[in-house]
Order: structure tokens, then sequence, then C-alpha cells
């Protein structure tokens, strides 16, 4: 039992009015001393001996002590230590109720701050890093959440959520990327905050490259994109928009195909493009550009802004078709048709001139050739009278240089003449066949196997070999007379003189003699 206070004063000298001895008041002094002292003094344990526990403290008795809690006299009437006189640590084993904090407070090393239970709380495992610990859930109600550096999601096929009812999802894909869904569809959109759009600034651009690559240089560049890039100076009624694809084999990435705001699209080449025209619905290719075809490029068509080529390099170029036309660029005059099991035409200012046919071919107007080969052995006319005109242009000739084997043969000038040196004509007949020169239709000479015969009379100026017939004079002919031994033909008259006669019979016995005999 700890020592009690016992007044030692007992002859009440320290009283009011009283002259207080020094000796009264140390007496006094040291035994409430002992009382209090902190080893052997009073304990106030409750206890008849000890005194009755100490339950208040303080100038006003503000701190109340119970036997479950010390607590202020009234709600929130009393601080804990002050800004300058702070307690210098506190140990709680149990639940701390703290309304605010109005400073700093200090989680010593990897102590976690605890909720509910171990697996929610608050800690820092190692320098630099603040770990939060939720066995189900961590939730932000903010209407923002900023952080200023990097967001790990750090377990495979973890999932990023938006949306009140979740509605679209970001999946982690191991070593592979992300997985989008959404209710209605995934939708990505990239915009601009630029509040005054020109003509070529980004609306929005998805680059491709390897930034991690080893070997530097060329490798980590941008190698593909996409941008939505302004084709004019935005305003209330234009967002005219182009959708730009880009690669390349080294250096930056390079316009390659473009989509432009009027349904255009361009596909760039080193120097000539080619479009495809929406509105035309058209492939357009500018001059120069080519359309190459074949693994060996063995078919090239092309314009150069003058000319139209179509080159083919290897094997046949082949049209098909049931029927083809070619004509001029308006459409309005044929050059050329041609028909499946039909006729193939020719056509000169739109005028059918050749036609073919299951016979041969039709003619419509001249014809000039610079040789005529016929491969088998007729030539033959629709003429209404069976006619085959031979015309050279001008004062040229038709010279036949073999042999002509013609049925009829129809002169319509007046002379047959030879380009033979000697200027010889033969007419020969194949085989045993004769000659006939008919005049009016009728026979006038006809060869035979021994000579000629003539029907009719003949005019010459000189004969040689022997004659058959009737010599009559003419009024040109230089003819023999009576004692003329000259080498002329002679006449009936002369006969007639020779022989003293004049019938038919002896004028007929005397032709032998008719060659002047020299």
């Amino acid at each position: 039992m700890g020592t009690g206070y016992t007044r030692n004063d007992t002859a009440n000298n320290i009283a009011d009015g009283n002259v207080i001895n020094a000796a009264d008041f140390d007496g006094e002094y040291d035994a409430i001393e002992a009382a209090f002292n902190s080893s052997s003094g009073h304990t106030h344990d409750g206890t008849a001996a000890e005194g009755g526990a100490v339950t208040v403290i303080g100038p006003a008795q503000q701190l109340v002590a119970t036997s479950t809690s010390i607590n202020p006299s009234t709600n929130a009437g009393l601080d804990l230590g002050t800004s300058s006189l702070q307690i210098k640590e506190l140990y709680v084993d149990g639940v701390a109720y703290i309304d605010s904090f109005s400073g700093s407070m200090s989680v010593d090393t990897d102590n976690a701050l605890q909720f509910r239970d171990p697996q929610l709380a608050i800690n820092s495992s190692a320098d630099g890093q603040l770990d939060l610990v939720a066995d189900t859930t961590v939730k932000f109600t903010s209407p923002e959440v900023i952080m200023t550096d990097d967001v790990r999601l750090q377990s495979d096929a973890s999932i990023l959520t938006f949306g009140a009812d979740d509605d679209v999802k970001l999946t982690h894909v191991a070593d592979t990327g992300l997985g989008a869904t959404a209710a209605s569809g995934f939708q990505l959109s990239l915009q601009t905050s630029d509040i005054s759009v020109d003509n070529g600034n980004t609306i929005g651009k998805i680059s491709f490259n390897a930034p991690l690559e080893d070997s530097g240089t060329d490798a980590i560049l941008v190698g593909a994109e996409i941008e939505a890039a302004a084709e004019a100076n935005f305003g209330s009624a234009d967002n005219s928009t182009a959708l730009i694809f880009k690669t390349n084999t080294s250096a930056a990435a390079t316009e390659r195909v473009r989509i432009k705001a009027d349904g255009d699209v361009v596909f760039k080449g080193a120097a000539y493009d080619m479009t495809w025209d929406e509105s035309a619905n058209a492939l357009d290719f500018a001059d120069n550009a080519s359309i190459v075809v074949g693994t060996g490029d063995d078919l090239t068509i092309k314009h150069d802004g003058t000319n139209t080529s179509v080159v083919n390099t290897t094997g046949e170029l082949t049209v098909q078709g049931d029927g083809i036309t070619v004509q001029s660029n308006t459409g309005t005059e044929k050059y050329m048709d041609m028909d499946v099991n039909g006729a193939v035409n020719l056509y000169h200012n739109n005028v059918k001139k050749i036609e073919t046919t299951a016979d041969g071919v039709d003619v419509s107007g001249d014809i000039s050739v610079g040789n005529l080969n016929v491969v088998t052995n007729t030539i033959s006319s629709t003429d209404s009278n069976g006619n085959i005109n031979l015309s050279p242009n001008g004062t040229g000739t038709v010279i036949i240089n073999t042999d002509l084997d013609v049925d009829n043969v129809n002169i319509n000038g007046n002379a047959i003449t030879s380009t033979d040196t000697n200027g010889n004509i033969d007419i020969n007949p194949n085989g045993t066949g004769i000659v006939k020169l008919k005049y009016n239709n009728t026979d006038v000479l006809v060869t035979s196997a021994t000579g000629a015969t003539l029907t009719g009379a003949i005019a010459a100026t000189t004969f040689s070999g022997a004659l058959d017939g009737t010599i009559t004079s003419a009024t040109t002919a230089t003819t023999q007379t009576q004692n003329d031994n000259s080498t002329k033909v002679a006449t009936t008259e002369y006969v007639d003189n020779a022989t003293g006669t004049s019938t038919t019979s002896s004028d007929a016995s005397a032709l032998a003699f008719a060659i002047a005999l020299g």
C-alpha cells in the first residue's frame, strides 16, 4: 500500500491570519510529496487505503476517465497536442475514428493503413511505391482522376471497363494487343481540339512503328500511317476531310492512297497518279501512267497526252466478242464492225466499202493494190453484164507477167500492147484450143492446127507465105499490075489479065502464085 497523505500541521498553524513557520510548511510539503511519489506514494486505486480513483483531470476537469475510455468532458472539447506541442507517437490497437486530417499523416515503412480487414489496405511495400490492396474492387468516385504518368494493368486478360452498365470494354490479349467490345459495336473516335481547322490540318492519325528496334535510324521511324486531314478551311457548311494512307520501305512513311472528301480515290505513283472518279464511275489514268498486265509486264496500255498505245509482247493479242465495232470517239462514225457467224465490214467515211461473205469478199467502189495474188483459179464478177474491169489509174497499164487463162476478155479501149522487149503479143490457147477473132459476134479469123481461116477481106501492105482465097483491090492498097515483078500482092484484076480469063474458078486456081516471087 502506498503512502497516503497525512496532515502534519495538526496545531493548525497554517491558517488564515497566522504567521506560517518554515518548518510547518516544509513538513506539510514533504507529506504531500510522499503521497504523490511515483513509486511509493498513494496510488488512488479506488481502495479505501489508497483513495478513490482519479477520473477527471484539468483545470476545469475537461478530461474524464472511465473504466473503458478517456473522453473530453464535452464533445470535441479537447485537443490532443497542439501545432507546437505535438504528441510524439500514438499507438492504437484497434479502430481509430478520425473525422479529418488537417496536415500530413505518415505511415511508417511498409506498414499499412487498413480498412475493414487486411485485404483492404494502403501501404508502401517499397520506397517510391504505394500499394492499394483490395480483395475485390478499388472504386474511385470522382468526376475526374488525374495520373501524371503511366498506368499499368499487370495481369494477362485484364479488362478496362467503361460506362454505367460496363457496356464498353478493353481486354488485354497476352503478347498481342487489346480486344475492344461495345454493346452496339465498338467505335473509336479520334478528334482534334483545334477551334479553327484549316486546309491541311490533321484531324486524327494512327501511326505504326517499332521504336525499340535496335537497328535504329530508319528502323524506328513511322513505317505506316493512316491520317485524316482537312481538305479545306472548315466552316459551318464545310468539313471536307481526306483519309490518307502512308507506307515506306525506308525513311518516314509517305502518301500512297488518298480517299478525298468527294469520294474520289487517288493512287499515288512515283511520277503519275491513277484516280477512281466517284462521280463519273470511272478509273482515270494520268498522261503517261500505264496499265500493265502479266507476270512479265506482257501487256501495256498507255496514253501519253497525244496518242494511246496498246503493246503486247508475249503471244497473241486476242479481242473476243459476238459483236465487235471499231468507231470514232463520238460513236457516230464506224471504222469496222464484226458479227459472230456473219460479216466483217470495213467503212470509209462511215460508208461500207468491204464486206466478207460466205463466198469471199464484196467490195463497193474501186480497189487499188500493189500486187493481187489469186489463190484459187477464178476471178468472177457480180456485174449485171458479168464484166470485170482492170482499169489503171491515169496513164498506167495493166501488166500480166505470166500466162493469163480467161474465158472471155473484154477490151474497153482500142489497143492491146506489149511490154516485151520485141513488142510481141502471144495469144496461145491451152492444148489444142483455137483462137477466134470476131466482129459483131461473127467469126472473122479462126486458128487451126494447120493455120488460120479468114472470113471476109483482109487489107495489108505486105504478105509472106501462101494464101488461099480471093484478094480484091482496095482503095489504099498497093497492088501488083501486069508486067510488074515486084514483091506486091496481086489483085484479081492482075490474075485475070495474066490468065486471060475472069471466071471465079480461074481466080481461085491462080491464087497460089498471088504472092510476089521477087
